[in-house]
């Protein structure tokens, strides 16, 4: 290589430990091959099938009844081509369509004398028995792109049975954001690459991928050794999640088998998913399809999800009965995962497991729930399963499928059993009134399974102990989202067994698979808070009553919900929660959900809020357009409700489309106005609105439903992690007020953290709301965003440390970026700005963070101009967060820095003018030396002794002009015009693109024993022309490369054909004809034209 190179670090750090450790899994290596498709068993690079790995599985996989083999050339042919030819037109549609054949398999004609004419099926992997499967990993396997003009190169592909089910992206831990990159480079591979703001991408490196080696895909993983993450191949890269768990070995087990004390993310991750049965296992069991926003998407399991479902199935297989125990059922327990973390997908994944096995697979599923939403969220869900879930109508349906047995999945639900009206009574505050549950018969059988959703709760239920006794003998696994109260623990336990798994909240958010929670408490002026602001309200709100009806209320309802919905105070509150949306949660694309105290104010908040946004319009309309081109919103100048209509009105089309929406239960009895939101039909449409996205480059994707209103639906088992922030004004505490704030904290685009808002004073004492549990299970359930002010404090100092500790002011921008021509410099200063600019997006733009906005924008400008000046990739803003990169952006554009404008190649004719904008002679010797160290790098394998010769000038121009710029930049100026101009012509004629190639290695070899003649130089092109024409000869064989054998004879002819022109000494003759052979390895497509 020309210059120190990643690549090194990245094979021997991180791909060659992973290909070692899978060697010790049980799969096979093969070493690949970047020229020879032959070598990686292909007959062309477009290939992505193995397809004599696959021939021989598919014949070795499917035996007769006598465990002999059947298929023939014939049907093996059909089966490949419907595994070839895959329908869809996406890739997620082709990859869903593959991953139902490698699950289910295919239809082949079958045998005259045993199907007579029937299909038969034909597996491609053997689920049941693993061992018979075949398991290859082939690294740095060459994918050529549609049209063969550029290709891909994936580090490691994990092949079963010749089909692609796994891509690896190694990256060095060397590199700034390893990770990152790795999981770039694999969506970009892939199609799916979407250049970020700000990124140095460079024009001629914006090829896209080789989709159809992604449309075999189970898992995609990152690594850089010390981090590794695994994606779906439609996730994006906040859905990249690292597996944490060897299980059901122990950690300590696997890092003594690899000689390690302790076990690196790559190594756990290796040996919890890749080995081969637990692969298998994920793929069949642990692997789903659904739409979510209006996208279809591929889900895999997180480790918690599958080391849960193993573990109830173990205790399931395991466990004693009732009867044999002899007091109580000893096959279940309780599952504790947090909100957000996918308990639903866990009920859906233990059910097709279950499925699976021989024991458990005539089971009947029982799943015990106590609200509408969460039986729709779970019912919608548990389809997944490939099954029809049963929801019976109310106590005679429940009881005539309980009788049944069968191994259906059968909803009980505790709201189907109350009045019609109890879901709304309790919405307006009535007592939760539970309806006496008659007998609902005997079912002694031992094969059914109750799962109870949010068993927190639900064990005290008159439904659940019906339930009990209509199924004495079933398994009982109890699931929950939230902690157990301490007072209830015991009991808990005696009613479904010991914890099978817990994950609580601190743990999530520190494997990221949800976002921390931060609140902020508001208060709203004309907030009721003393009698002359009561009277007020109550005069204006209450004047059709008489004068005693108005001084009951207010003796009644005196600052209580009465009094918080009142029709001028949700006014004016309505219009703080806008404001705070468009200046907060707006600019990063989510949503908000407004819970307030009963129905009546979910509904005057659906209209409060629309006529918000009229005014607010109303103001945008009359903001001055010559104040917008002088200021940039943050001016010392501007009052901040100017400052507030700046920054608001770049989001003006975006507010114009604005729409709002609530969701309350109903009763027939309900007024006119709530019509529109308090039935099925509706709820549907809405909460499938809700969950689009708001922005999107494809509209049909997008809707602009922002804000959903709601009382008591829609705060547990509500999904949607377009939700950025929830505007609480109601009481609320123990689980219900757990279970509502983690509607903020999925995962999502750009979203560092979910955000409550509390109106009512909830966060105030949160403390005693949640003293009932104790402090390990609601560590990291709230905080404080004031919180985040010290650690940005502490960031925005460590991240102009960089430059000042070095006595370089942060003002003097040319001083910073040629301070950060040190490599290392400059990937310390980016993990330092992007860790300060996070934490002030999070606090922007409340008034606490104007103080630091000014050094944001001024790093942010060395940042820009250090990427496009080192061609670096990896200084991107990439999740810093929308408000903080479109400040800077602003800042960055003003400079006269087009950020999506990639630095100009050095064949680009207007290279040398681009060159000229730079103000200082530095300036202008690193574009060149930078643009010209890329250009080698980039081209050095294609011509290795010319790029060799370009590097070497580089150096001595580097050296001989080390303290005279002006000189450099002449020297630079012509050696970058001799590489735009390329190779020069050769003296003999021979073709550039490849007899010269090899001609130089000739005439390098040989000028090292002296001065070349005119005459010897023109024999070497003489030798040269045999020297390739003898390679042609030698690559007409079939499978040339593919045999070793081949390769030492093709270098034994070379090197005696040099011995006999007398071109290099005869001790040198056999590396020199190495090295001729490994060229024409390189150039073996070129070869073959």
């Amino acid at each position: 290589m020309v210059e120190d190179d990643p690549a090194s670090n990245e094979y021997t750090l991180v791909e060659r430990p992973l290909i070692g450790q899978l060697e010790g899994l049980g799969w096979s290596y093969l070493e690949g091959d970047r020229f020879v498709p032959e070598l990686t068993e292909r007959e062309s690079f477009r290939d992505v099938l193995l397809p004599s790995r696959l021939r021989a599985a598919l014949r070795r996989v499917n035996l007769d009844e006598n465990g002999h083999e059947w298929l023939d050339d014939a049907r093996i042919t059909q089966a490949v081509t419907d595994l070839q030819r895959l329908e869809g037109f996406k890739l997620i549609e082709r990859n869903e369509a593959a991953t139902r054949l490698i699950n289910r398999g295919t239809d082949v004609e079958g045998t005259p004398e045993r199907d007579e004419g029937r299909p038969r099926r034909v597996q491609f992997v053997d689920f049941d028995r693993p061992e018979r499967n075949d398991y290859l990993a082939v690294n740095q396997f060459r994918v050529d792109t549609p049209g063969g003009q550029r290709h891909i190169v994936a580090d490691l592909v994990l092949f079963v049975n010749g089909i692609p089910l796994v891509v690896v992206e190694c990256k060095s831990p060397a590199l700034t954001n390893p990770t990152e990159e790795a999981i770039t480079q694999l969506r970009r591979y892939s199609n799916q690459r979407t250049r970020a703001a700000g990124s140095a991408v460079m024009g001629e490196e914006t090829t896209e991928g080789a989709e159809n080696l992604f449309y075999y895909n189970q898992l995609l993983v990152a690594t850089c050794f010390f981090e590794a993450r695994v994606g779906s191949v439609s996730a994006s890269y906040e859905h990249f999640l690292e597996w944490k768990d060897t299980y059901p070995l122990r950690a300590s087990e696997v890092a003594e088998k690899l000689g390690v004390k302790h076990l690196s993310s790559q190594q756990t991750l290796a040996a919890g998913m890749l080995r081969p049965e637990h692969l298998l296992d994920i793929v069949r069991n642990f692997t789903l399809f659904q739409e979510s926003g209006g996208k279809r998407i591929k889900i895999i399991p997180r480790y918690t999800q599958f080391r849960a479902v193993r573990k109830a199935v173990e205790c399931l297989t395991t466990g004693k009965t009732r009867r044999e125990d002899g007091a109580r059922d000893q096959r279940g327990g309780i599952i504790w995962h947090t909100q957000g973390s996918g308990k639903s997908l866990t009920m859906v994944f233990l059910i097709r497991k279950m499925r699976r096995i021989k024991k458990l697979r005539n089971f009947k599923i029982v799943i015990v729930t106590d609200r509408r939403d969460l039986q729709e969220q779970l019912s919608d869900t548990a389809v997944l399963t490939g099954e029809t879930p049963l929801v019976p109508d109310g106590i005679p349906a429940l009881k005539r499928e309980l009788r049944e047995d069968s191994p259906d999945i059968v909803f009980a639900m505790i709201q189907k059993l109350r009045p019609e009206d109890e879901a709304a009574r309790r919405e307006d505050g009535a007592a939760e009134e539970e309806p006496e549950v008659e007998d609902l018969g005997d079912n002694p059988s031992e094969s059914i399974l109750l799962l109870i959703d949010e068993a927190h709760r639900s064990h005290a239920s008159k439904l659940h102990a019906a339930l009990m006794k209509a199924l004495p003998n079933a398994a009982k696994i109890g699931f929950t989202g939230t902690p157990i109260l301490m007072g209830e623990r015991k009991l808990t336990e005696e009613i479904f067994g010991p914890f099978l798994d817990r994950y609580t909240i601190k743990q999530s958010e520190m494997d990221q698979a949800t976002v921390p929670i931060l609140y902020e408490g508001r208060r709203v002026e004309g907030q009721v808070v003393d009698e002359q602001s009561l009277d007020f309200y109550f005069e204006s709100d209450f004047r059709d009553r008489t004068p005693q009806e108005r001084a009951a209320i207010k003796r009644r309802f005196a600052n209580q919900p009465e009094v918080a919905k009142a029709l001028k105070l949700i006014a004016a509150k309505a219009d703080d929660m806008l404001r705070h949306y468009v200046s907060v949660v707006l600019p990063e694309g989510l949503k908000a959900q407004v819970v307030s105290s009963d129905r009546e104010a979910a509904v005057r908040y659906q209209q409060a809020l629309i006529h918000a946004k009229e005014s607010l319009l109303a103001e945008l309309g009359g903001v001055d357009p010559a104040l917008l081109e002088e200021n940039d919103g943050n001016g010392e100048r501007l009052d901040d409700k100017t400052k507030f209509l700046m920054r608001a009105y770049r989001y003006s089309p975006t507010i114009e489309r604005l729409e709002f929406g609530a969701v309350i239960s109903g009763t027939n009895n309900d007024p006119e106005n709530y019509r529109r939101w308090n039935n099925a039909e509706s709820h549907q449409r809405i909460i499938s609105r809700f969950k689009r996205d708001l922005v999107n480059k494809d509209p049909s994707k997008q809707d602009a439903l922002a804000f959903l209103c709601v009382a008591s639906m829609l705060i547990t088992g509500f999904d949607a992690p377009v939700e950025g922030v929830l505007y609480l004004d109601r009481s609320m505490k123990e689980h219900e007020l757990l279970q509502t704030i983690a509607r903020v904290n999925r995962p999502f685009t750009n979203k560092t953290h979910g955000l409550v808002v509390d109106y009512h004073g909830v966060a105030q004492n949160l403390k005693e709301a949640l003293a009932v549990y104790t402090a390990e299970d609601v560590a990291g359930a709230l905080s404080s965003i004031r919180d985040e002010l010290p650690l940005l404090a502490d960031r925005h100092r460590r991240a102009r440390a960089v430059f000042e500790a070095r006595d370089i002011s942060v003002g003097d921008v040319q001083a910073c970026v040629d301070l950060l021509a040190d490599a290392e410099i400059r990937a310390d200063f980016v993990l330092k700005l992007k860790k300060f600019l996070k934490s002030l997006n999070v606090v922007l733009p409340r008034p606490e963070a104007l103080p630091y906005t000014a050094d944001a924008k001024q790093l942010g400008l060395i940042n820009r101009i250090a990427a496009r000046l080192y061609r670096d990739e990896e200084i991107n803003l990439t999740g810093v967060g929308e408000k903080v990169r479109r400040l800077i952006d602003e800042y960055v554009e003003a400079k006269g820095i087009k950020v999506e404008i990639p630095p100009v190649s050095i064949t680009d004719p207007d290279f040398e003018r681009a060159v000229d904008d730079h103000d200082s002679d530095r300036s202008k010797a690193s574009e060149m030396e930078h643009a010209a160290r890329y250009y080698i790098s980039k081209h050095y394998q294609e011509d290795p002794v010319f790029y060799k010769k370009l590097s070497e000038r580089l150096q001595e121009i580097l050296r001989q002009f080390a303290d005279n710029w002006a000189a450099r930049i002449e020297a630079l100026r012509e050696f970058t015009r001799e590489i735009a101009r390329g190779r020069p012509p050769n003296e003999f004629g021979l073709d550039l693109k490849l007899e010269a190639r090899f001609y130089d290695i000739i005439i390098e070899e040989a000028g090292k024993e002296g001065g070349l003649t005119y005459a010897r130089r023109a024999e070497f092109a003489k030798l040269t022309l045999g020297l390739v024409e003898l390679i042609r000869r030698h690559l007409r064989r079939v499978d040339f490369w593919r045999t070793p054998f081949n390769r030492e004879v093709l270098q034994q002819e070379v090197a005696l054909l040099l011995d006999s022109y007398r071109a290099i000494p005869l001790a040198k003759c056999e590396a020199v004809a190495d090295r001729i052979v490994e060229l024409a390895h390189q150039l073996s497509t070129h070869l073959k034209a």
